[in-house]
């Protein structure tokens, strides 16, 4: 009775009764042109096979859906019509537009399995229930699947080096433009030329105070704001929500997270509309309106690089945020549980009448190793003054980093002329240890000492050891003694150069710089009681104490008002003996001795 039946199944399966779905998809879900160019070429070779073979198609879904992952809604209706009987046979350009997914791709052998389906036809062949076809589908399945995941890791790839680079992918928010002129991968972000001054007026008016419904008429009405245009939307009037959009928008203080969500944050390089510390006292005026995490602060001066005096735990470094309230004018502290009211009054911020937002940075102990550790915080700006006041202690006048460069360079020829005497001493010792050698080598195979009575095997091996020895401790005095030089003539101009520009750079804003110098002042940088407590390499010392004993040096202005008084400045530097106090031998700039 059962085989009657699955005769009955064939019988009905004949080609003359397959009842074809034509299915065509693009990978992707928007409107480009030639996406859509691509559903029209494979409509128009399934509608040639169909002329071609004369293949009875009930319909025909095209569909703009990625197939890496499941979820496309065409695809299932046509699954459904397959497992209700609706249609038997599947008509497409390609295997890989129906799946790329081994999920999408099990339900269609399976379907074959249960003879719901009964072929796949493409122009080049057409796949059955027999084993080798089934085989043959699991492999282009598994192909395209490999040919996906390989686009998506290459594509990932390129996307990160865009963000590294400083310019995030996708449409640029209102205010600027893409660069569409660019090869693809190295496009930038533009300014609008129509958008940007706008937009930064947005930012200005709601931090002193005006109302989102304000700024909205403002916008729409006083100056014909329009979004910028584009294929299907655009030219329209700013919305709210699109106001508050943009002013939450991370994007306009030049950093980006992409993905969304993902905590990966990248600075760009093109120009910010609003600096990063606005940004955010904007986002605190907000309050819970402001989806946007306050992006944790960089600090120049943790980590290692400082410790409490008192317990040695590492100093850290934290950002604090006061709003003084504009209805009861008192000041609270805006935190975690608390970011969007008056502790006192109760008034939301985002209701106060241009609310005044204070922004303190402090460092403190961390606590670690003694969590009872009792110094206090000391305010970035109190911290930077004690460096600057050091600096400024160090800080030498263009004048005196001329009149040293010189000395050094007398030095130098001082230097070298005992270095080359050196070097002739220890090459005519180096010469007298390898005569010995070989005096030494011709004595033990001399016929003479054919029983060792003149030198024997142990008296051999210990005399030719030692000097083996000192020949090697030549051999390196006389690299030493050359890069001893270049060494110390590559920390004594490093040295002046550090004393004569770091002031100058300190008062810069980058951040690493102002790391970098704090470095230069001490390896064991201790914090107590609010104070720094510098162990300045004696380099550094040195020079603090030129500057007390010949106050001169720190009267930079006038050897530039007087150059003729060059002559004569030089003169009274070198008539301090401190500064030019040497070595018996090799008489050198006092702070070489000391690098």
């Amino acid at each position: 009775m059962d085989g009657l039946l699955n005769f009955k199944k064939m019988e009905e399966n004949t080609p003359n009764n397959y009842k074809y779905i034509g299915y065509a998809r693009k990978s992707s879900e928007d409107n480009r042109d030639r996406q859509v160019a691509s559903l029209d070429d494979q409509v128009f070779i399934i509608e040639g096979v169909k002329t071609r073979y004369n293949l009875n198609i009930i319909e025909v879904l095209q569909e703009s859906k990625s197939a890496h992952e499941k979820g496309r809604e065409l695809f299932e209706v046509m699954i459904n019509k397959l497992e209700t009987g609706e249609a038997n046979a599947i008509l497409t350009w390609h295997l890989n537009r129906l799946a790329r997914n081994m999920i999408d791709g099990g339900k269609i052998i399976d379907l074959i399995d249960r003879n719901k389906l009964v072929e796949i036809k493409t122009p080049s062949r057409a796949y059955h229930n027999t084993p080798e076809d089934k085989f043959m589908l699991s492999l282009e399945f598994s192909i395209s699947k490999k040919d996906s995941d390989d686009k998506s890791i290459a594509v990932t790839r390129g996307l990160v080096k865009k963000c590294r680079g400083g310019w995030r992918p996708g449409m640029a928010p209102q205010g600027y433009l893409n660069d569409k002129t660019t090869e693809s991968g190295n496009r930038r972000i533009w300014i609008d030329p129509e958008r940007f001054e706008p937009v930064k007026r947005i930012f200005e008016l709601f931090q002193n105070g005006t109302p989102v419904n304000e700024i909205h008429k403002l916008a729409k009405d006083e100056w014909g704001f329009r979004t910028r245009t584009k294929k299907r939307s655009g030219g329209k009037p700013l919305s709210i929500s699109m106001i508050y959009r943009i002013l939450t928008n991370p994007f306009y203080c030049g950093k980006f997270e992409y993905p969304l969500k993902s905590d990966m944050w990248y600075k760009g390089e093109y120009e910010a509309m609003v600096s990063e510390s606005t940004f955010n006292e904007i986002q605190i005026k907000l309050g819970r309106r402001s989806q946007y995490k306050l992006q944790g602060h960089q600090f120049a001066y943790t980590g290692s690089l400082v410790h409490c005096a008192s317990c040695d735990s590492s100093i850290v470094g934290e950002e604090k945020w006061q709003c003084m309230c504009s209805n009861c004018k008192e000041k609270f502290s805006i935190t975690k549980k608390n970011k969007d009211k008056c502790i006192h009054c109760g008034t939301l911020i985002h209701n106060m009448a241009n609310p005044k937002m204070l922004h303190y940075t402090y460092y403190r102990c961390g606590k670690k190793k003694n969590p009872q550790c009792e110094e206090k915080s000391v305010s970035l700006i109190k911290l930077e003054e004690q460096i600057d006041d050091f600096l400024t202690d160090i800080d030498i006048s263009p004048a005196f980093m001329e009149w040293a460069t010189k000395q050094i360079l007398r030095e130098n020829i001082t230097e070298k002329n005992f270095r080359e005497d050196t070097i002739k001493n220890i090459k005519s010792t180096h010469d007298n240890i390898r005569i010995q050698l070989d005096n030494l080598l011709h004595l033990k195979i001399s016929p003479m000492n054919k029983n060792g009575e003149m030198l024997n095997d142990e008296e051999y091996k210990n005399k030719k050891t030692k000097l083996e020895i000192d020949l090697k401790a030549l051999e390196k005095q006389l690299v030493d003694t050359d890069s001893r030089m270049i060494q110390a003539n590559d920390q004594t101009e490093k040295a002046f150069t550090f004393a004569s520009r770091a002031k100058e750079r300190f008062a810069g804003d980058d951040l690493k710089v102002k790391r970098d110098i704090f470095m230069g002042l001490g390896l064991h940088l201790a914090l107590h009681d609010r104070k720094v407590q510098f162990d300045a390499p004696k380099y550094l010392i040195k020079i603090k104490e030129m500057k007390k004993i010949a106050p001169i040096i720190a009267k930079a202005v006038e050897p530039k008002k007087e150059p003729e008084n060059q002559a004569l400045l030089e003169e009274k530097f070198s008539s301090i003996p401190f500064l030019l106090r040497g070595w018996e031998l090799r008489p050198t700039c006092e702070i070489m001795l000391y690098l």
